[in-house]
């Protein structure tokens, strides 16, 4: 089972097209929101095309799972041919038990509690654009960074789960980042 996990789309075809070629041949795609929006506080940067962005991911093939976001707003439902509902996303497979969230709109104390209660073995997140990784209790929490508009390092990326390991791929050369 490979899952490729992504954030913060924020409108960038050509990124997105870049990650799916970086997450390789994927069982599923778990993305934490923000989708064809810039959002207030981010720059616009070359090659934001939400319209193609929405016609990217209409044509993917690989089945993906998306959390409402913070700049996921109701016309770009109208838009997407994939529904993103709901905040909160669970996907399980082969005993682990995925829950998706974009994290604007809680602190680690309330994901915590959250993956706790739903006894989640990973909780994914988004919303900071930057990439992180941390183990509490029983629960892997990592955030794979941003596609459209990465900040931190400025490395877009995204992440891989197989075989029981996270693995954070720079999504303009394929090369998995070992610090973050």
């Amino acid at each position: 089972m490979r899952i490729g996990i992504i954030s913060d789309l924020h409108g960038y075809p050509y990124k997105f097209k870049k990650a799916l070629m970086s997450l390789g041949d994927c069982h599923m795609i778990l993305c934490a929101g923000d989708i064809l929006y810039h959002g207030p506080r981010n720059p616009i940067l070359d090659g934001y095309d939400p319209q193609g962005l929405a016609e990217a991911i209409s044509k993917n093939e690989t089945p993906m799972l998306i959390a409402r976001g913070n700049c996921d707003a109701e016309v770009d439902l109208m838009v997407l041919k994939l529904p993103i509902y709901t905040p909160a996303v669970i996907y399980e497979i082969d005993g682990i038990r995925f829950m998706v969230m974009h994290g604007h709109d809680v602190n680690q104390e309330k994901l915590r509690e959250i993956a706790r209660i739903y006894k989640v073995d990973i909780m994914v997140t988004g919303h900071t654009h930057i990439r992180s990784y941390e183990v509490f209790s029983d629960t892997l929490f990592i955030n794979p960074g941003s596609i459209g508009v990465p900040k931190g390092d400025g490395i877009s990326s995204a992440a891989i789960y197989e075989k029981g390991i996270v693995k954070f791929i720079n999504i303009e050369n394929g090369e998995e980042l070992k610090n973050f």
